[in-house]
């Protein structure tokens, strides 16, 4: 369903043509869209195949975009596409070189379609690709530095982009929407401990809400609540890939609040606490991971175990570098038969 559509773009290609020209006069191609052996001449030559319309921020005065400069649903799909299988898997590049090409394209993507106000079955399946995008890529760019990647600015793009795709879920009542009791799902992970999360998932229709995936993360968000990291973690265990990247952008906060729990049960002088018990509560993968969270947070740990003190957690919460998470989220890789990043965002999807 297509409504209120001001504005039909007639682009044909990924970039307009006048946007394609300019660029290459302009020397301002990205190597991935010039034609290959062009890339050290004075004036590499962009293809027409590989060249993709970027993002342009709206200014006052800015001449209104054309029809021409306009891709249709169509063609904005067929773009994401490209991005994703042919673009985001090339193993001849960093990932996050090709994270901040694709993320500037998907951006100009978003932009056409909020242009012509699409709506309907195409823009929901565009926005289900790109939201698995950002929260993919949350968790796979988690360790990288400040400067080649902003973990805030990803987040916000994701939650633009999960927000909008509940409104069209919400909106696009005549269509049918396999895929949205997985996406409810990852917005409350994503989201965890959020009260709007919360209160929009409660909200929402029975036959949503009482599907496996959704009440799977609502137990997981009430576990959390209740501080029952144990059952947490085992709840957690039971997540799909990309509902354990969702999750993981959390997994600080849970074993800071666990921690802070054991600390106030297990305070005393004359005990030690087990640090492979410890690694298992806590689901870290190893026991020096474990010693090192607790020595962070301020509490003497070793090889031999981790003494509990009261009080000496009051402080809050310290600064801690993310790490990838081998037991939470990389060996479900495996487990699914996942082989590439186009597999996580278009290849599957939760039917169950």
């Amino acid at each position: 369903m297509q409504e209120d559509i001001w504005m039909r773009g007639t682009c044909i290609d990924m970039c307009p043509f006048r946007e394609r020209r300019m660029r290459e006069q302009q020397h301002r191609l990205h190597p991935l869209e010039m034609v290959a052996g062009t890339e050290k001449n004075k004036r590499p030559k962009a293809d027409p195949k590989a060249t993709i319309k970027e993002y342009s921020r709206p200014a006052a005065g800015k001449a209104e975009a054309s029809p021409a400069d306009l891709r249709p649903a169509e063609v904005l799909l067929t773009t994401v596409e490209y991005l994703v299988n042919r673009i985001l898997t090339r193993p001849d590049w960093p990932f996050v070189k090709l994270y901040n090409f694709v993320f500037d394209r998907l951006r100009s993507v978003r932009q056409d379609m909020v242009i012509q106000r699409l709506t309907g079955k195409d823009a929901i399946q565009i926005l289900q690709w790109i939201t698995k995008f950002h929260i993919y890529a949350g968790y796979r760019l988690c360790t990288e530095a400040p400067s080649s990647y902003d973990s805030k600015i990803n987040a916000d793009h994701a939650q633009e982009c999960i927000k909008r795709l509940l409104v069209f879920y919400r909106t696009c009542e005549d269509l049918e929407h396999p895929c949205r009791p997985e996406f409810e799902s990852l917005y409350l992970l994503y989201n965890l401990g959020s009260f709007e999360a919360a209160r929009h998932t409660v909200n929402l229709p029975k036959h949503i809400r009482c599907q496996p995936c959704v009440q799977l993360a609502i137990a997981i968000c009430r576990a959390f609540w209740e501080g029952n990291f144990i059952r947490l973690w085992r709840l957690a265990s039971q997540c799909t890939y990309i509902q354990s990247c969702a999750l993981h952008r959390h997994v600080i906060d849970i074993r800071w609040r666990a921690l802070c729990i054991l600390n106030t049960a297990y305070s005393s002088k004359n005990l030690t606490f087990p640090i492979p018990v410890l690694t298992r509560w806590l689901m870290f993968d190893s026991e020096a991971d474990t010693i090192e969270f607790c020595h962070t947070c301020g509490l003497d740990a070793g090889p031999s175990g981790v003494k509990f003190v009261k009080g000496c957690l009051q402080n809050g919460l310290p600064k801690i570098h993310a790490s990838h998470s081998v037991s939470l989220v990389d060996k479900k890789l495996e487990e699914e038969g996942i082989s590439s990043v186009a597999d996580v965002i278009m290849g599957f999807t939760i039917d169950r």
